[in-house]
């Protein structure tokens, strides 16, 4: 069954992402997920379950992020220039960083 969305949850999202700082580890890892070509041929619940696996097991970040790009069976530029940006080079240190990012996020 595809996700429902509400204009209220439409807009919380959009705020969310607006007070995203784009430099910011969790804006790489938004842009990241933006460039990614899944969401082209999953459904909205599986694309939700990709998502909570990352937060559920966030030091696979490097596995998980090849496994989206991987999704759509292709491997496009866009993706591999935003996995770059993120800059992964201590997993645990990226993602506690963006935990400290979200906590502190005001929108």
């Amino acid at each position: 069954m595809p996700m429902k969305l509400d204009k209220f949850t439409l807009a919380q999202t959009m705020a969310f992402l607006i007070a995203v700082d784009r430099e910011s580890n969790l804006g790489k890892l938004l842009a990241f997920c933006l460039a990614t070509n899944a969401k082209d041929n999953t459904p909205g619940a599986e694309i939700l379950a990709i998502a909570t696996n990352l937060m559920e097991n966030p030091s696979n970040l490097p596995y998980w992020a090849q496994d989206l790009m991987g999704h759509d069976l292709q491997y496009t530029e866009a993706e591999w220039k935003a996995l770059g940006k993120m800059n992964i080079k201590d997993t645990e240190a990226f993602m506690a960083k963006l935990w400290e990012e979200l906590e502190v996020l005001n929108f």
